[in-house]
């Protein structure tokens, strides 16, 4: 069979057969008869599932990267518990953050307050806003990042200077547990050199603690507490009862 000989059995023609959704005469190529509307909106809808799956793996790699924690990943403005004024008042004001950050404005956000009050909750929700707007967020606690840019001394293909960039490219980062197990001099001055980095470069950093205002203030330094306040800083205080201990989903 020569090469025209293929090629002429998949010629189209004429068949003897009506399309019943778009009444035209329908078409034979090779063995198969099929109307030109119907092959046009399969092909079409092909697409539109192939782009709909790329689009889907992309959004799945986009907030994988993030790295959010497994518990907190579903974690939105929509399922956080709200009690009593205080958390009414931290739900509105992180939503109004995200909004801001997504609008392409530059601030800083701190969370202070007792433990189970629903920080990293409301800290993944402005997350995920934020990476739903297809801008790079991350988070990570100030021990796993000071760990991760001193681990990077020890490596041949990496660097302090290489470790600290990658934190600082992020539009918004999350630092969580700050003043839980980061006080050791070098672990603290890592993490200072961080929030240095994301000042300088004008980018929007959010910082988690259980500690009071003063306590946070007083370990961040003067300077830095003043270039944290520079492009706008929100201040959240989270001083209501724990709720993990009962069953409020606002206290994760």
């Amino acid at each position: 069979m020569n090469a025209m000989t293929s090629f002429d059995q998949f010629k189209t023609v004429q068949a003897a057969q009506i399309c019943p959704i778009h009444k035209t005469e329908m078409i034979k190529f090779g063995p198969t008869a099929q109307c030109k509307a119907c092959a046009i909106e399969l092909v079409k809808q092909g697409n539109i599932e192939h782009d709909a799956a790329v689009n889907e793996m992309v959004r799945k790699n986009h907030f994988a990267g993030a790295k959010l924690p497994e518990r907190h990943a579903e974690c939105g403005f929509k399922n956080y518990a709200v009690n009593n004024h205080g958390q009414q008042y931290a739900k509105e004001t992180c939503l109004k953050f995200a909004k801001l950050i997504n609008s392409g404005s530059v601030a800083n956000l701190i969370m202070v307050g007792r433990t189970g009050t629903g920080k990293t909750h409301l800290a993944c929700a402005i997350a995920r806003n934020v990476l739903d707007a297809r801008k790079f967020a991350r988070y990570v606690t100030s021990e796993q990042m000071a760990t991760d840019i001193a681990d990077a001394w020890k490596k041949a293909d990496d660097s302090e200077a290489s470790a600290i960039y990658r934190y600082t490219e992020y539009d918004f980062l999350i630092i969580d547990e700050y003043g839980l197990h980061d006080q050791h001099e070098k672990l603290l001055q890592l993490v200072h050199k961080v929030l240095y980095a994301r000042y300088d470069a004008k980018k929007s950093t959010m910082i988690i603690s259980n500690w009071t205002k003063e306590q946070l203030q007083q370990s961040l330094g003067d300077r830095l507490w003043s270039r944290f306040q520079h492009d706008g800083l929100t201040l959240v205080e989270c001083n209501w009862a724990d709720a993990r201990i009962g069953s409020g989903v606002g206290g994760v």
